[in-house]
């Protein structure tokens, strides 16, 4: 099974887990649904482009764990403490956190749950989740982490706690100070087995070295497109579960995305919500 978790910022909304499946304009879980706008926000976006991923592989679709949160932290708890409670009954073979606001000890009760386990799942943190698991340095408990260039100037500094005070100017980083960075991250222990950097040029690593890089097609209008980020962690999360291994998953996720953006050639002004569909072709192009 793949497991996603992740808040949504919907007022009212209570703890809700499920199989999630997409349509057009429409995120099942379970028998709660999330339709409109809602469908392509941050965690919801993962989930849509898992599931779309795991339709057009043949494989089960992942089961999405969420809580609407719009800021105050109780949805996180609920989350973390569901999963601690649950996992070893639902027994995943990948598990991905996304948006979770910062807290220690109920991360710290999951983690050890997720290392307890028999067989113990592929453990993936994107987004909040990633930046957590850095900030408390929980972060070699994980197997790979989906970070944009900035979330990978955070990790790579050992000295910084928080986003905010990084060392570095995280606004020009090129692809010699994402290789360079890749590998400080791994050697302060900041950074797992595997990561997928996310940028104009995609980097993926194994222990710290490149193992590959994706530069085409080349759209550059994707950069500007909010959730472009949470449908590739969705991808890989995907890939992975179905077989895929995890440096050859991060490779054509980034191909994948790459190529739902070249299908609908979209101009800043694009919504995720168009590209999202797209995703099942792109799939197929790649595989």
């Amino acid at each position: 099974m793949l497991v996603l978790a992740g808040t949504v910022p919907i007022d009212g909304m209570p703890l809700t887990q499920g199989e999630c499946r997409y349509e057009k304009k429409k995120l099942t879980i379970g028998e709660y649904a999330l339709e409109g706008k809602y469908v392509t926000l941050g965690t919801a976006a993962m989930a849509s482009s898992a599931s779309v991923t795991c339709q057009t592989l043949g494989v089960e679709p992942p089961h999405l764990v969420t809580y609407g949160d719009t800021g105050m932290g109780d949805g996180t708890i609920k989350i973390l403490d569901y999963l601690t409670r649950e996992l070893p009954n639902i027994s995943p073979s990948v598990l991905t956190l996304h948006y979770l606001l910062p807290t220690k000890e109920p991360f710290v009760r999951l983690s050890e749950t997720v290392e307890k386990m028999n067989p113990r799942p592929f453990f993936i943190a994107d987004a909040g989740a990633l930046l957590n698991a850095k900030a408390i340095g929980l972060a070699k408990k994980f197997d790979l982490f989906t970070p944009d260039p900035g979330e990978l100037s955070f990790i790579a500094d050992a000295d910084a706690a928080h986003p905010a005070y990084v060392q570095h100017f995280i606004f020009k980083v090129d692809d010699v100070e994402i290789a360079r960075l890749g590998s400080e991250a791994y050697r302060h222990g900041n950074a797992p087995r595997y990561l997928l950097v996310k940028g104009a040029v995609d980097h993926i690593f194994v222990e710290g070295e490149v193992s590959g890089v994706v530069k085409e097609p080349l759209i550059p209008a994707l950069e500007a497109i909010g959730g472009t980020g949470d449908t590739i962690t969705g991808i890989v999360s995907a890939l992975i579960y179905s077989g895929m291994d995890p440096a050859e998953a991060s490779l054509k996720a980034a191909q994948i995305n790459r190529y739902m953006g070249e299908l609908v050639r979209p101009t800043p002004a694009t919504r995720i919500a168009q590209l999202i569909p797209y995703i099942a072709e792109a799939v197929k192009k790649v595989l």
